[in-house]
């Protein structure tokens, strides 16, 4: 008997180094394949778990500094209406009529590039 056909008497399971015939280990497999699946599921979760757990104080953190960011930009908003009410040409006015400045009426221009002067 030559060699190859030695070789092709042999069952093909035992030629791959299985012990049952490939038939017969699939419901094994599909067990196996099955547990292995609902392992990696089950991992999965508990990340996913623990990932929502870890994120939701950090949601609420940030919701806090937005919060505060937005009471900050009204209070800079009031201030900026503060300094230009306070700066307004009324207030400016005001301020130097109580510093005993007096309105100007009346003023006469001169042109410094002909050298004109007054003279009190």
């Amino acid at each position: 008997m030559s060699r190859t056909y030695a070789i092709a008497m042999t069952r093909p399971h035992q030629r791959f180094g299985f012990k049952q015939p490939i038939a017969r280990q699939l419901p094994q497999g599909a067990l196996a394949w099955g547990l292995l699946a609902m392992v990696a599921w089950l991992g999965f979760t508990a990340m996913y778990v623990m990932q929502v757990t870890r994120a939701a104080p950090r949601g609420d953190r940030l919701q806090k500094l937005e919060r505060q960011i937005v009471q900050l930009q009204s209070d800079i908003t009031a201030s900026e209406d503060t300094v230009a009410r306070s700066s307004s040409l009324y207030a400016l006015t005001s301020k130097a009529e109580d510093l005993g400045f007096i309105e100007m009426r009346n003023p006469e221009y001169i042109n410094p590039a002909s050298h004109s002067y007054v003279l009190r």
